[in-house]
């Protein structure tokens, strides 16, 4: 997978929604798996453009496949797809400075509305402006972030004219308020030296109870779903940052380097210092 960011005027940043990266996800690529994490501040739009898989999004799984759109708004806690998910391609374009009416702050949908949307006759459309708008930035051509940002605001202009203009609401969490807030705090305090026991002292239940409850509705244990939250971190800032390996581990909530190495591994396929490496060699990033 390659990432490619804008270079954008503070006049374009200051004034309205910007194209900050965008990136392509091929076969060739393999099982790209990118662990639990949060974007604070920037949304994601993502093309599955072939194959199929479960992508765990806000505590919930969804099934998408090919010509569906996914968009996952700032704060919302996402694996990019489960391990047993097959093969997906994607296109991904990443949104800074958006607001929208009635909205909060770079969020793009409603927080209680599906973050899947089927695209029909829109896919193709919709497939072209992602490619070109990749292609663009990927290019050498003279001023291409302008090129590919004026080509995003018109990208965005479709989506909320023709795919935006209605989405599907769930209702609230009231009966299942005691598991969200144990999502939500392991999502926000990751790094703390959480146990299971703690947890359910928290929420006064038992371990037992939380445990069952938990994986019964999010598809893993709470250790599980703390482990994924701990790695995906721990990716952010192996991708984005010059921080030591050591002082990776500690900060995202390992109590040791050699734990941390050991699990990374497990999850992920590749030591840490391996995984930054291949990313820096595969991405080509500007300041």
């Amino acid at each position: 997978m390659k990432v490619y960011f804008t270079d954008l005027t503070n006049d374009i940043i200051n004034n309205g929604p910007y194209l900050f990266f965008t990136s392509k996800v091929k076969a060739l690529d393999g099982q790209y798996k990118r662990f639990m994490h949060i974007h604070e501040d920037l949304v994601e739009v993502i093309l599955v453009t072939s194959g199929a898989g479960d992508y765990l999004i806000d505590g919930r799984v969804y099934s998408v496949k090919k010509g569906d759109l996914i968009i996952f708004n700032s704060f919302v806690a996402h694996d990019e797809h489960l391990s047993q998910a097959h093969v997906v391609e994607t296109y991904c374009c990443a949104i800074k400075g958006l607001q929208k009416k009635d909205l909060r702050k770079n969020a793009l949908i409603p927080d209680n509305a599906s973050p899947v949307f089927s695209l029909g006759t829109h896919f193709e459309d919709v497939n072209r402006f992602m490619g070109l708008i990749h292609s663009q930035l990927a290019s050498n051509c003279k001023h291409k972030d302008i090129t590919a940002q004026k080509l995003f605001i018109i990208f965005l202009e479709y989506l909320e004219t023709n795919i935006l203009n209605h989405v599907e609401t769930y209702s609230s969490y009231d009966n299942e308020i005691i598991l969200y807030r144990t999502k939500e705090y392991i999502e926000h305090y990751y790094y703390e030296p959480i146990t299971l026991e703690d947890l359910a002292k928290m929420v006064r239940v038992s371990p037992y109870y939380l445990a069952h409850q938990f994986k019964k509705q999010f598809h893993c244990s709470p250790v599980k779903y703390l482990i994924k939250r701990r790695i995906g971190e721990a990716q952010t800032l192996l991708q984005n940052t010059n921080i030591k390996v050591t002082d990776i581990a500690y900060q995202v909530g390992f109590n040791s380097q050699s734990h941390f190495h050991t699990t990374f591994k497990k999850h992920v396929g590749v030591t840490p210092k391996q995984y930054r490496n291949e990313y820096k060699r595969n991405n080509e990033q500007k300041k």
